[in-house]
């Protein structure tokens, strides 16, 4: 696990530059989450928020824009360079009451019971212990207080994900993840997910599948789009040779044919697993 610690971290820091810069594309992808989110919270003016896992910062603006000014959002990130990308980018819109942290979710240095609500979209996966992170964000909530989350659900129903690894998989003949390794996919049973909240103490949970697409303006965007923002896909193709890593990207726009359109735009189906619960 610290070797994964620690090849994560390296992988989400070296794509935050990436993820500032694509932000909107991200919330065209992941936008449903954040609404969800939000409406499960149900967020009132002078409230405490925390996000983990933050990413480019757009939950933690929509909260700061539901608790107000007399609010507080605590913007984390365990990566040091996706918190000062979000930073900058919720500064040039102005939001004066978030706080922003350097932090590790499954080890938060937040007190007991001092926030009202916790988010984190698509963050819990791809911690190394999610249910340690679901405890401590039990633990820093105030009696009553709400968790809402998104996670990815089975792989089958995210080929714009999973296209890729196994091309990459099979090119490299990795033997497949243990499917309790952390992965996109490590909470995608929703009995699974269900059940690691109830276990961090939490109850009244409820969970949402939210289905939809993800839409490429063409072939070259899908190929960028997965190089850029894909942290582990990423690191791993950096370290190919060209050879390697051009036979690969072909594999990968062959496997994502049956998903173009006649005008060469790509549309390939997500899931998303939202799910809420009180402490």
């Amino acid at each position: 696990m610290d070797d994964y610690r620690a090849a994560s971290l390296k992988g989400w820091s070296a794509v935050a530059p990436d993820w500032a810069e694509l932000a909107d594309r991200i919330d065209r992808q992941l936008g449903p989450a954040a609404e969800w989110i939000m409406q499960a919270l149900a967020l009132v003016p002078g409230e405490r928020v925390l996000e983990l896992a933050g990413g480019p910062g757009t939950v933690s603006l929509l909260a700061a824009r539901a608790v107000g000014p007399e609010g507080h959002v605590i913007y984390s990130d365990f990566a040091e360079p996706m918190v000062a990308a979000a930073r900058e980018r919720l500064e040039r819109e102005r939001v004066t009451n978030v706080e922003y942290r350097v932090m590790d979710a499954e080890a938060m240095d937040v007190p007991d019971g001092s926030v009202d609500a916790v988010a984190c979209r698509m963050g819990f996966m791809l911690m190394a212990d999610p249910a340690a992170a679901m405890r401590e964000a039990g633990r820093v909530l105030a009696p009553g207080g709400r968790i809402a989350l998104a996670v990815w659900a089975e792989a089958e129903s995210n080929p714009w994900a999973v296209l890729p690894m196994r091309v990459v998989a099979s090119e490299l003949d990795t033997p497949p993840p243990s499917p309790d390794a952390p992965s996109m996919w490590s909470l995608a049973d929703p009995a699974r997910l269900r059940g690691a909240l109830a276990q961090a103490g939490f109850d009244s949970i409820r969970i949402e599948a939210l289905d939809g697409t993800n839409d490429f303006d063409s072939m070259d965007q899908w190929t960028e789009t997965n190089r850029r923002l894909a942290g582990p896909l990423r690191a791993v193709m950096a370290n190919l040779e060209e050879e390697k890593r051009s036979a690969i990207e072909e594999r990968m726009r062959e496997a994502v044919r049956p998903y173009e359109r006649p005008d060469g735009s790509i549309s390939m189906p997500q899931r998303m697993l939202a799910a809420s619960a009180r402490q």
